[in-house]
């Protein structure tokens, strides 16, 4: 992201039904979400009016919803598909850097926590 506002929200916490293991999915899982959402906030800056920005509350409230709505192979997907949401839902949103991190693996092979993060911007 390159000299552009934003709204940066931080340890967003999810759960759903996310995991390439059958056993993953149904137990379901918690993960952590940061999102740095660019938009021109110069307007709100001046105006002191919600209307004029991105409501986060709204936006941590959607990503929740929709993340406990489906189950998820992969993070990649659910990245994605949130990305999509967001645009979707908030006109004023110009590109989003999104971070999701699995807090935990249910594999025996592996110790640690996966992250990935994608930039997506409005087409």
């Amino acid at each position: 992201m390159s000299c552009k506002d934003r709204i940066i929200l931080k340890n967003l916490q999810a759960f759903c039904k996310l995991g390439s293991y059958d056993f993953e999915r149904i137990l379901g899982q918690s993960v952590i979400i940061n999102l740095e959402l660019e938009l021109d906030l110069s307007k709100a800056g001046k105006s002191n009016n919600l209307e004029d920005t991105i409501d986060y509350v709204a936006v941590s409230l959607m990503i929740r919803e929709f993340a406990q709505s489906k189950e998820f192979y992969l993070i990649e997907t659910l990245a994605e598909e949130i990305s999509v949401k967001l645009f979707e839902r908030f006109a004023k949103l110009e590109a989003i850097l999104l971070e999701i991190n699995k807090t935990i693996v249910n594999a025996e092979q592996f110790s640690g926590n996966p992250a990935i993060k994608i930039y997506r911007t409005r087409s």
